[in-house]
């Protein structure tokens, strides 16, 4: 077999026939694992041959990723990122669009190199033969080190901290505690001077990785302003909950279950169920029962709908007043500079007023269902919400 060489798809049939005789996928040897192939590292005419052991890495998303946040220092520009540790991969990676974004020096490999993937296939971008100049990466407040990082495409994460830079650093993982420690031998010779204290950093879940990573630098620290870790989990009760009075001796309304089509039930069984788990409904015996329909929406998607009107002609009306329009741009007309807060999750960040979840109740197919926070729908939501 040629070594050294960029490797192309393997046919499917070799495939699996390597497979089916459990021998690597890599070289077609026996008695290894395509990650542990000794041929891959070998070089030859200039080119070297990188296995990246993790293809979830680089194309398909993830909600356990495990990353931390490190700070790059570069021509007296200093920005915070979150940097994935994947054991599977072979080098240090960096992204490279977003390494063009952030205007980071590069320069050419001495020697390019082609990844390949778990089934033996290569990276769709190519060789890689481009790399960072040398990056000052800071992880906690004083292990500081020198990184050159290869630029692949890697949309989950900016950085990518692989197996050499583990051997290297031997990092120290609590599990239960979510921190990443650093006291190898290397670490207090090479990264800590002796005064240092021993850094300790924190593990990023997978929401507060994608808000470092989206937002400006301006504002990281005010990340947990947009992270969406938050609306994922049922908000407390508060004195501003949306309370739904009904009209005296009126009679509860209960609708009819409306027929839906196939991709409606799909869509509606997903929302059930991620509701369900994020505790914002639970199952009802409630007298009352809206029908729920739904509405397409500008992206193609569809947007579930619950029918609260004959609920609403028997609530009493919050008639609290909502700004008039002509008057706010009125006002509006000398101003320069124009912002606005979009809240995520909106409707949801508020709770039902305890004890009237049985009025928001809506039947399916798939069972009778009530709200703990507020829904759309509901004659009273608009003014609770301003």
């Amino acid at each position: 077999m040629q070594i050294g060489l960029v490797r192309g798809h393997l046919p499917p049939e070799e495939l699996a026939r390597r497979r089916r005789n459990q021998l690597c996928l890599y070289c077609g040897g026996a008695g290894h694992l395509a990650r542990l192939c000794p041929e891959k590292t070998k070089t030859r005419g200039g080119k070297t041959t990188i296995f990246f052991a993790n293809t979830g890495s680089l194309s398909k998303p993830s909600t356990h990723l495990f990353s931390i946040p490190v700070t790059l220092q570069w021509n007296e520009k200093t920005i915070t990122l979150p940097a994935m540790i994947d054991s599977g991969a072979s080098n240090c990676f960096f992204d490279v669009s977003f390494a063009q974004r952030l205007c980071i020096p590069t320069c050419n490999k001495e020697y390019p190199v082609s990844i390949l993937l778990v089934d033996g296939s290569p990276l769709k971008s190519g060789v890689v033969d481009k790399e960072t100049t040398p990056l000052q990466m800071m992880v906690g407040s004083a292990h500081k080190e020198k990184v050159t990082f290869d630029l692949i495409q890697t949309p989950l994460s900016p950085i990518i901290l692989g197996l050499p830079w583990l051997r290297l650093h031997s990092p120290a993982i609590n599990w239960s505690t979510g921190t990443v420690s650093f006291f190898s031998e290397f670490c207090k010779k090479g990264c800590l001077s002796p005064s240092d204290p021993l850094p300790l950093c924190t593990i990023l879940d997978h929401g507060t990785q994608r808000t470092f990573v989206h937002l400006p630098q301006m504002y990281h620290n005010h990340q947990e302003v947009f992270n969406e870790r938050g609306v994922e989990s049922l908000p407390p009760h508060r004195e501003y909950d949306c309370p739904i009075d009904l009209l005296p001796e009126c009679a509860i309304p209960f609708g009819r279950i409306y027929p839906l089509s196939e991709p409606e039930l799909t869509v509606l069984k997903t929302y059930i169920d991620e509701n369900l788990t994020k505790g914002f409904i639970r199952p009802s015996t409630s007298p009352a029962g809206a029908g729920i329909f739904f509405v397409g929406i500008k992206d193609g998607g569809l947007r579930p709908c619950v029918d609260y009107r004959d609920l609403n002609r028997i609530t009493i009306k919050n008639r609290y007043p909502l700004p008039l329009i002509p008057e706010l741009l009125e006002r509006l007309q000398t101003a320069k500079i124009f912002s606005k807060l979009d809240l995520r999750g909106a409707y949801n960040l508020v709770r039902i007023r305890k004890g009237d979840e049985w009025k928001t109740a809506f039947r399916t197919r798939y069972g009778h269902f009530e709200y703990k926070v507020m829904p759309y729908g509901l004659c009273n939501a608009p003014a609770t919400f301003q």
